[in-house]
């Protein structure tokens, strides 16, 4: 190993790079950039803040018409209820049948009223 005096290495030149204000700043905006990026693509996307808010008005919507038709199952279910056989209402039944079937006995008066009762005096015009 060959030992050099002091001055030698003293005399040696050294090269010192400058530091370019562009390479310092390309670091912090490239990072910075990759953030937006992220922020952006964050809000905009099937999953993205903007697709969470339509889900959830979405959601929203749903579960109300869920609670609308749990009712309506509800109340058809009462009334099978009341025309099973063991539990039969007569009036109930009499009353769906001359509904369904559009009858009324000999001996019943019948009055019309709201727009059935429009239509009634326009097939009695039409009779005479």
């Amino acid at each position: 190993m060959v030992v050099l005096p002091r001055s030698w290495i003293e005399l040696m030149p050294t090269r010192y790079r400058k530091k370019s204000p562009v390479m310092s700043l390309l670091g912090p905006l490239l990072l910075i950039g990759v953030a937006l990026y992220f922020g952006w693509q964050s809000t905009r996307g099937d999953f993205g803040q903007v697709a969470r808010e339509r889900l959830a008005s979405e959601r929203d919507a749903r579960a109300a018409e869920l609670s609308s038709l749990v009712e309506h199952r509800e109340a058809l279910q009462r009334r099978v209820e009341r025309l099973r056989t063991d539990a039969l209402d007569a009036d109930l039944l009499d009353e769906r049948a001359r509904a369904q079937l559009n009858l009324a006995h000999t001996n019943e008066l019948v009055i019309l009223h709201g727009s059935h009762a429009g239509s009634l005096d326009r097939a009695l015009a039409a009779r005479r």
